[in-house]
């Protein structure tokens, strides 16, 4: 259908939100449409310069393309140069070369109607879909003049919250390459994501679209296809869509580049003023919605209600003249890309429109001799050297796996020099090293083929540690006399946990992460403690115990988002190998996090009150083990607010200290344990608090719920239910006071 202006959801991504517990609740969620519907309230004049562009841009459709020179169509067809920039921190997102080829190809199917599910459209529609005559290739030489596959790659933690600064920081020369960038997860700068939200894919418009300009503030070089790595291809990483064995069969892909060509979204509409209509249906006042004839209206975008399609003519949200059905199956509506096959003609004439407008360069005889593409016959380039491990912490005597991660070509010599690894050089290709001395230590890899020689040398790469410490518990660490340097510091990007002067629960020092600002929401800040023997402790339990400050970011409302409180994620691992391997101990996210109400503004705690005692327990049979034990705090930054950690404790948990334990001044008594059908908990409170109370197992998993509810001061003896029906075995009785927690063990004999 014909439309006016497109604000409501129209720019370019596809988002999803996945039910954590089941897939049966799937729906899209229009991160995109907040963020356009923002800038048009910032700048009402934004409406105004849409309607001028899309006057022109119908002015240009209008023109006769017949007369200029069609030399560089090749076979018929427009041939567009291709560059993947894989950005990746050597996981699942570092896409193997096959699924790009793999997405290449059924890119170019869709676009030029070869799609075998063509036959799926819906009768009315078969006659309206249009082969848009575009072949997409991978780039040859690259902006220097050298060789090139058409795939670059480039390690960087950004890959998990990648947004337009990504783009521009990758991009090649934006008016001779279609750049696709691909990555592990999209983060809308200043917006915070609902847990579970998924950002399939954000392609800004033409850049002198103003609705680009609005997005981008009119930086051409943010310019391409943002987009998920499992949304590239059908093979791969994206068999598993969101970690749900879902393939999108590439049509996420597809919408993208739609998106890159200037379409909108088939469900678009406008309302003249500030607010963008709830609707897609054509009004008076918003009659135009994606610019197009021969897209029927549709109300909202279509949504699977499951995994599977909507039957093609099924729906027709909207009243129109001549009345047609919704066209759920055309590309850039929101159906799982499995069940989309058709761009109409109308979509091609503006696809045609952008190629003969800002895309015209792309495809001309000059720049398909200088990006390589002007003929399609593979080519064999030097490769660039690059290399990852199994890890990178060890203690001393343990072997580290290197895997050569070269690429552009195709490496036949490897020369691998290893400081301070035994042996110190290798020449196959992933080389099993020994690090038997501590200290820190470079990897250089040199490869090489016919076509030339790279090199790269990573320094401060590998870190050795000792097998034995000097640091016994039972032990207490309050920053007052630590330095940070004691600690093992991990930071993605902005800020990093440092040691604050003048705040802490018992003394004046505590480690702190300044989150309110400074810090990339979707960014990872990690410290590692000393190691530590827990070998010396008692036979029994050992208790983690430490006190927590931290508020959620309050979000006030506008008249177009509701209000919102922000929080983090927080979780704890142990490791008794130098880092080696993590286990999971302890996650506190949203409100379990909390330790104060949440704050517009920056949370620096100003009383103990505001701070908060987290613990969890070590089981016997691991204690004994622990000569060398860590702790790592793992902050995951969602645009909240900052955390303070101060008092970290080691302890034992035996004898008397089983049935009896102190929390937040509250006595607390488990008894009589071993449990049978007479066990109780027994509480003397000191004050009001919200209680929770649950048996769980040694691998945290919940048992059962025994109690949860508001109690106020007093004295209470709690049944603990069903531990007849318990197998034998040994159990905690998780105890929750508002935001402090404890364990104890409770025996099943």
């Amino acid at each position: 259908m014909k439309k006016v202006f497109i604000l409501s959801l129209i720019v370019i991504s596809c988002a999803f939100v996945l039910n954590s517990q089941t897939n049966n609740n799937i729906y899209l969620y229009p991160a995109d449409e907040m963020l356009l519907r923002q800038k048009v309230v910032e700048n009402p004049n934004l409406i105004l310069e849409y309607m001028i562009y899309e006057d022109n841009l119908k002015a240009l459709s209008n023109k006769d393309f017949t007369m200029l020179k069609t030399d560089t169509l090749i076979n018929g067809k427009r041939v567009i140069p291709v560059v993947f920039h894989i950005i990746h921190t050597y996981g699942v997102d570092n896409i193997s070369k096959d699924q790009v080829l793999d997405a290449l190809e059924k890119l170019n199917i869709d676009f030029n109607k070869q799609n075998s599910d063509t036959a799926d459209t819906y009768y009315l529609f078969k006659s309206r879909a249009a082969n848009c005559n575009i072949e997409f290739r991978l780039a040859h030489i690259d902006p220097n003049g050298n060789c090139t596959d058409g795939i670059v790659r480039h390690y960087s933690p950004e890959t998990n919250y990648a947004y337009f600064n990504t783009m521009k920081k990758y991009v090649w020369d934006p008016t001779k390459y279609m750049n696709i960038f691909v990555v592990n997860f999209i983060y809308p700068e200043g917006m915070a994501l609902p847990d579970g939200a998924v950002i399939g894919g954000m392609s800004p418009f033409p850049p002198d679209n103003p609705l680009s300009q609005a997005l981008t503030g009119g930086d051409t070089d943010v310019d391409g296809i943002l987009i998920r790595h499992d949304c590239i291809g059908t093979i791969g990483s994206a068999e598993n869509f969101g970690n749900y064995p879902i393939n999108m069969a590439n049509r996420n892909f597809t919408h993208e580049v739609g998106h890159y060509f200037n379409l909108y979204h088939t469900f678009q509409n406008l309302m003249l003023g500030l607010i963008p209509a709830t609707s897609g249906c054509p009004t008076f006042l918003a009659p135009n919605g994606d610019e197009v004839d021969d897209t029927p209206p549709v109300d909202v975008a279509t949504q699977n209600t499951s995994l599977n399609c909507f039957t093609p003519g099924s729906r027709n949200t909207c009243a129109e003249t001549p009345d047609e059905p919704d066209m759920i199956e055309n590309y850039m509506d929101y159906q799982w890309g499995y069940c989309n096959n058709i761009f109409t003609i109308g979509q091609y004439q503006r696809i045609d429109g952008a190629l003969n407008g800002y895309r015209r360069n792309l495809w001309s005889a000059e720049n398909l001799h200088a990006t390589g593409v002007i003929e399609d016959n593979p080519v064999e380039c030097a490769p660039i050297a690059d290399f990852f491990s199994t890890t990178q912490y060890v203690c001393a005597g343990t072997e580290v796996n290197f895997y050569n991660s070269s690429y552009n070509g195709t490496a036949t010599t490897f020369n691998w020099t290893f400081t301070g690894g035994m042996p110190a050089s290798s020449t196959i290709e992933n080389p099993t090293i020994t690090y038997n001395t501590p200290g820190t230590y470079a990897v250089t890899l040199e490869v090489s083929n016919a076509q030339g020689t790279s090199n790269i040398t990573k320094t401060n790469y590998i870190h050795v540690y000792s097998t034995t410490t000097n640091n016994t518990a039972p032990m207490s660490e309050s920053f007052e006399t630590s330095s940070i340097n004691d600690f093992i510091v991990i930071n993605d990007t902005g800020s990093v946990w440092q040691i604050s002067n003048g705040i802490g629960y018992s003394g004046s020092k505590s480690m702190y992460l300044q989150n309110f600002s400074g810090n990339n929401a979707g960014s990872l800040d990690e410290f590692i403690t000393p190691a530590y023997d827990l070998t010396d402790l008692p036979s029994g339990s050992a208790k983690v115990s430490f006190k927590v400050a931290y508020a959620g970011k309050y979000v006030a409302g506008t008249i177009l988002t509701p209000a919102d409180t922000i929080y983090d994620k927080l979780t704890v691992y142990t490791s008794n190998n130098c880092g080696e391997t993590w286990q999971n101990r302890l996650v506190k996210s949203g409100e379990d996090l909390a330790t104060t109400s949440p704050l517009e503004i920056e949370f620096n705690p100003s009383s103990t009150d505001q701070w908060a005692e987290f613990s969890f327990i070590i089981p016997a049979g691991l204690v004994t083990n622990m000569d060398n034990m860590r702790l790592k705090f793992s902050f995951y930054s969602n645009g909240g607010n900052n955390i303070y950690i101060d008092d970290i404790n080691i302890a034992s948990l035996s004898g008397s200290d089983i049935n009896s334990q102190t929390l937040a001044g509250n006595e607390i008594k488990l008894y009589p344990n071993p449990a049978n059908s007479d066990t109780k908990l027994y509480l003397e409170l000191n004050n009001s608090y919200n209680v929770s109370i649950q048996i769980i197992d040694l691998n945290g998993r919940l048992v059962n719920d025994v109690f949860n509810n508001k109690m106020s001061v007093g004295s209470y003896n709690i049944d603990i239910n069903n531990v007849d029906n318990l197998a034998t075995g040994i159990y905690y009785v998780k105890v929750r006071l508002d935001n402090n927690e404890t364990f104890l063990p409770l025996v099943k004999q």
